[in-house]
C-alpha cells in the first residue's frame, strides 16, 4: 500500500525523507536512539521546527535538562526557532524540573505518560518529542505491565493524531526493549572514528508500511543542521566529505 503525501509528515532533515517515502506516517510513534552526542536532540528539534513552519502546534518535552538548552543549540542552525517558541507554536515543557524535585529516584512511567498525554490533548499537538524516554523508571520485575502502559500511551497519542518521536539513549546494540517493538519505526544514530576524525551515521532499523533505506548512511552537521547523505559512511573519504 502506498500512502499519499498528506499522510506523510516531513521530518525537516535534509536527505532523511528520501529514505522513508517522503516522511513519517502521520499520527504514529517512532523511536530515535543513539549514543551521547550523535545528534538525537538536533534531529528531533529539526522535526519540530518543520512542523511549526507549517503552522502546526508542536512540543518538546524534556525529562532531564532545561528544554531552553536544546533551543539554544538548534538556534545555531536555525535562529527562527525562537520565533516559534515566543508565538507558542513550539511548546517547551520542562517536566524534569517537577519530576526530579526533591527525589533521587527516576520518575515512574504511569504518572509521566499521563501528564504527557494531557499536554498533547489540551495543546492539540500535531508533533511531539519526548527526550529522553530512558529517564523514566519502571519496575524491571514486571515488563508485561510496562509494555501494556506504553502500548496504551502510544494508542492514546495515535487517537489524537499526534506524530511522536521518543528519544532514547543507546545502551546495548544487541538489546531490544519494548519501545523497539511497539513503535512504528526505529532510527538509530551511530558514530565511530575514521582515519582522522569522528564519522556519524544513520540507520533505519524499522519503518512500518514504508519502503525504507536499509543501509548505513553518512550524516553530518551543516550550517542548517543535521543532513543525511545518500552514501555509506565507509565511502565518505572517497567522496571528499
Amino acid at each position: 500500500m502506498t500512502y499519499s503525501d498528506s499522510e506523510r509528515v516531513p521530518t525537516g532533515v535534509k536527505g532523511l525523507d528520501n529514505l522513508i517515502e517522503g516522511g513519517l506516517l502521520r499520527g504514529k510513534t517512532y523511536l530515535l536512539t543513539g549514543p551521547p552526542g550523535s545528534g538525537k536532540t538536533t534531529l528531533s528539534m529539526q522535526f519540530l521546527i518543520e512542523g511549526a513552519k507549517r503552522g502546526e502546534r508542536v512540543a518538546y518535552v524534556s525529562l532531564i535538562h532545561d528544554p531552553h538548552e536544546a533551543v539554544k543549540d538548534i538556534a545555531r542552525f536555525d535562529p527562527s526557532v525562537w520565533v516559534y517558541v515566543k508565538s507558542g507554536k513550539l511548546i517547551l515543557y520542562d517536566m524534569g524540573k517537577s519530576l526530579w524535585k526533591g527525589s533521587t529516584r527516576a520518575p515512574a512511567w504511569g504518572s509521566v505518560l499521563f501528564r504527557i498525554k494531557e499536554l498533547a490533548e489540551n495543546g492539540k499537538l500535531s508533533r511531539l518529542v519526548i527526550d529522553p524516554l530512558t529517564a523514566i523508571d519502571f519496575p524491571t520485575d514486571n515488563p508485561a505491565e510496562k509494555r501494556a502502559e506504553l502500548a496504551n500511551f502510544i494508542r492514546s497519542l495515535e487517537a489524537l493524531g499526534t506524530t511522536t518521536i521518543l528519544v532514547a539513549e543507546l545502551t546495548e546494540l544487541d538489546r531490544y526493549t519494548e519501545e523497539h517493538y511497539l513503535t512504528d519505526g526505529v532510527i538509530m544514530l551511530h558514530y565511530f572514528f575514521g582515519d582522522r576524525e569522528m564519522i556519524r551515521a544513520l540507520q533505519i532499523l524499522k519503518m512500518r508500511r514504508t519502503r525504507h533505506g536499509t543501509g548505513m548512511y553518512l550524516i553530518d552537521f551543516s550550517e542548517h543542521g543535521l543532513v543525511v547523505h545518500g552514501l555509506s559512511p565507509f565511502d565518505a573519504g572517497d567522496e571528499g566529505l
